[in-house]
């Protein structure tokens, strides 16, 4: 951290325990997309391409998450998670940029978790006027919700982080009675009948590649009790947390992709309505168990709400308490909350979300854009282990080989979530520089420091301009 005096008294509290951080790992990772898994995956790819996209996800996630345990070992001393990785490997610039997609991307990922909540609820016939989250009704419910998130994390993270523990609980048991329902209902002929190329699905790697987008939304999170490293009872917890959470979401992720080749046809799967795991459930046993995961959804998209709000006030804080991002944001309330980093976030969401009813932006257009604005922290955070370890004396053949698969996947989830979306992250990532300048005045320090710095705002520009060039020209567009 940085080594200047902070502006408050007041220090974060070592409050969150293992069960608090991984709760928080399981929160956000698990949102609405697992609900939906079947078919996402099963529209545009079969069971092969399925089966290898899990493999390719299995080593890459692994890997990943790899990356972020052994950054928490070597590098205790840095308790800012995701931007303090790309802040002490690559600079202050490099930094700043880290910290404010890693916001605009929970931020935007939960515009679409709001969208969604609603949306499910509209399928419930007492709720019916809330449309598919896109009506003016949903759009003062999404608001409300919005603010009661607030005032629930304003009353202190430990507060927040149980309720989160709560949510996390139900959700967990949801899925695993998905699970056993799956399996009860899975018949190994059916599956055989599907394990047959799909070819008008297009090539196996168009297929794997089509998966893969689905799988890059539903890891997201796998960082997030480094985010809150530096409210961690230990710093072992960090690891222990990150490493239990990609090993559960990965099993469940794929079991509930899998199954259902074994349950319906690979057609079937494809046309299945959302959210597709209750449509499954109501094949194998009936309305009952649909209605009830229905109703988990919701429950489940809200912990994922809550855990990403408190994920996006926390990255604000500690960037702005290593003067990276404006002193305001590092203020804490009596509670020990970043309260200008909370509200700052609930009116940016809040703007994100009158956006997307005026402008009816869909669900996944929000997520491909939130997807794309991560993966450069992702990126930039495997870059970060590959240099600590190439550093170190003794490199070791193993480390070694996790740490080049940690970035090559982290390389591939870019290209995977759509270099378009990447496209309009660079416009995004050019509209923070006023914060960053403002942080640098504060401190009477150079805007950059180095012709790096320069060179990668250079380029970043020139994308931004080249963006905005090929959208007004109608070339590219977010859906």
């Amino acid at each position: 951290m940085s080594t200047q005096t902070p502006i408050n008294d007041k220090i974060a509290p070592k409050d969150l325990s293992l069960i608090a951080l991984f709760s928080l790992i399981f929160g956000s990772m698990m949102g609405s997309g697992v609900f939906d898994i079947p078919q996402n995956v099963g529209h545009a790819a079969g069971v092969i391409a399925v089966l290898i996209s899990w493999g390719i996800t299995t080593i890459g996630m692994l890997s990943l998450g790899w990356a972020f345990v052994y950054i928490t070992r070597c590098r205790p001393d840095i308790q800012s998670g995701i931007y303090g990785y790309a802040r002490y490997g690559f600079g202050s610039y490099v930094g700043f940029n880290a910290a404010w997609g890693y916001w605009l991307s929970a931020l935007l990922g939960n515009a679409s978790y709001l969208v969604y909540i609603f949306a499910s609820l509209g399928n419930f016939a007492v709720f019916k006027f809330l449309g598919q989250g896109n009506t003016f009704f949903a759009l003062i419910s999404e608001s409300v919700l919005i603010w009661i998130v607030y005032i629930l994390i304003s009353r202190g993270i430990r507060e927040a982080s149980l309720v989160n523990i709560l949510i996390t609980t139900v959700k967990f048991l949801a899925l695993m009675v998905v699970v056993i329902l799956f399996i009860y209902g899975f018949h190994w002929s059916q599956f055989k009948v599907n394990f047959t190329p799909e070819l008008h699905l297009g090539s196996l790697m168009t297929q794997i590649k089509s998966t893969m987008l689905v799988t890059v939304w539903d890891f997201i999170g796998i960082e997030a009790a480094c985010i809150y490293a530096l409210r961690a009872r230990n710093m072992q917890d960090v690891a222990i947390a990150t490493t239990l959470g990609v090993i559960v979401v990965l099993v469940i992720d794929a079991l509930i992709s899998i199954l259902p080749f074994g349950i319906i046809s690979s057609s079937a799967i494809s046309k299945l309505m959302t959210p597709s795991t209750a449509s499954v459930l109501v094949i194998i046993s009936g309305n009952l168990s649909a209605e009830l995961v229905r109703l988990a959804v919701v429950i489940s998209v809200i912990g994922a709400l809550l855990a990403w709000m408190m994920l996006a006030t926390n990255v604000l804080y500690v960037a702005a308490e290593d003067r990276t991002l404006p002193k305001f944001l590092m203020q804490l309330n009596e509670r020990n909350v970043p309260r200008n980093s909370l509200l700052t976030s609930s009116i940016i969401l809040q703007a994100f979300i009158i956006i997307a009813y005026f402008t009816q932006s869909v669900y996944l257009a929000m997520i491909q854009l939130a997807t794309s604005l991560i993966l450069v922290p992702y990126l930039l955070s495997a870059l970060f282990a590959f240099k600590l370890f190439i550093t170190d004396k003794k490199v070791e053949f193993i480390i070694l080989l996790k740490g080049v698969l940690a970035v090559i996947y982290a390389i591939w989830l870019i290209y995977a979530g759509g270099l378009k979306y990447l496209a309009f992250a660079s416009i995004l990532y050019l509209a923070g520089m006023l914060f960053y300048v403002m942080a640098r005045l504060e401190e009477k320090e150079p805007v950059f420091t180095s012709i790096f710095e320069k060179a990668i705002f250079t380029i970043l520009i020139i994308l931004a301009i080249l963006s905005v060039y090929f959208w007004l020209r109608g070339n590219l567009s977010l859906y």
